[in-house]
């Protein structure tokens, strides 16, 4: 993982430091991407879109824990941070800094979706449970599997869970989201966290390959410990899923490719992209059919 990271740090420097002989348009040149690895799935898909449309356009993603993403943008490594969350004040000041408009694009809702083996005999489990088996405060010997020691898959079930720290929580670290699958199709006593993007997408052959071999568990809110939702698209609608998270586009730029890159994600295409994913596009686009009466069919 760690041999990974290097190589691709070290494709940022090669992108950024080479010459630039041809301008940065909408339908042409180079942008790079730094984004959360959970967010994997959804990142390419948006990738393949906009490459449908203009193909000149080179987009390259490269995966990296969220605050890595955020802070490869801030110091102008890559042009976008594709992740979960907000600019902390902190990150914040380096736009007021250089007077630049922190203006975050919210694409999309997701989720982090608890998983579990098929044979294991969990089905659902209470927000309050799981608080407790964070905390180290259970009997049961059950294994919290997440993509990485520090991701946002941890950060934000510890912040919903209003949690500063797990250190009596039995918690292993795999290397990513698809590792977590992996790990839990092997393993019945364990609970897998995962963004929800990696098994939404009912058209999609890997995210049925890695639902075929895994189950889905539902979540109790705070408020009703007696309701359980599963992170599925009627759920997150609504809001009912207590662990949702929004997808978030962060750069420091505003023009070119980035920007056009940026808006589409945002806009109509990019927004049925998220819907055909299986998550909520957080621009709702009408779908809007006229009829004219005037028209005889013979």
């Amino acid at each position: 993982m760690k041999k990974n990271l290097i190589l691709a740090f070290i494709a940022i420097i090669v992108w950024n430091c080479r010459p630039s002989n041809q301008e940065e348009l909408p339908n042409s040149g180079t942008i790079n991407i730094a984004a959360d690895e959970s967010l994997k799935p959804i990142a390419e898909a948006q990738k393949v879109a906009y490459n449908a449309h203009y193909p000149n356009a080179v987009i390259n993603i490269f995966y990296v824990p969220e605050h890595r993403a955020m802070s490869l943008m801030l110091n102008d490594s890559v042009n976008i941070a594709l992740v979960t969350r907000e600019a902390t004040p902190a990150e914040q000041e380096v736009f007021t800094s250089n007077k630049i408009p922190y203006l975050p694009a919210k694409m999309a809702l997701d989720g982090v979706a608890l998983i579990t083996n098929p044979a294991s005999s969990i089905e659902n489990i209470g927000f309050l449970e799981l608080k407790s088996m964070f905390q180290g405060n259970t009997k049961k010997e059950i294994k919290l599997v997440f993509d990485q020691s520090n991701s946002s898959n941890l950060n934000l079930i510890m912040g919903s869970l209003g949690l500063k720290e797990v250190k009596n929580a039995n918690i292993f670290a795999a290397n990513g989201n698809k590792e977590v699958i992996e790990y839990i199709q092997k393993n019945p006593n364990a609970i897998g966290f995962i963004g929800t993007n990696w098994i939404s997408d009912a058209d999609d052959s890997q995210s049925r390959a890695f639902l075929s071999g895994i189950k889905v568990l539902g979540v109790s809110s705070p408020k009703n410990e007696t309701v359980y939702y599963k992170p599925d698209t009627q759920t997150l609608r609504s809001r009912k899923y207590p662990f949702e998270r929004k997808m978030m586009l962060h750069t420091k730029k505003s023009y070119g490719l980035t920007s056009a890159f940026i808006r589409f994600c945002c806009a109509q295409i990019g927004q049925l992209v998220v819907e055909k994913a299986g998550l909520i596009p957080y621009y709702i686009y009408e779908r809007q059919i006229i009829l004219d009466k005037k028209a005889s069919f013979k």
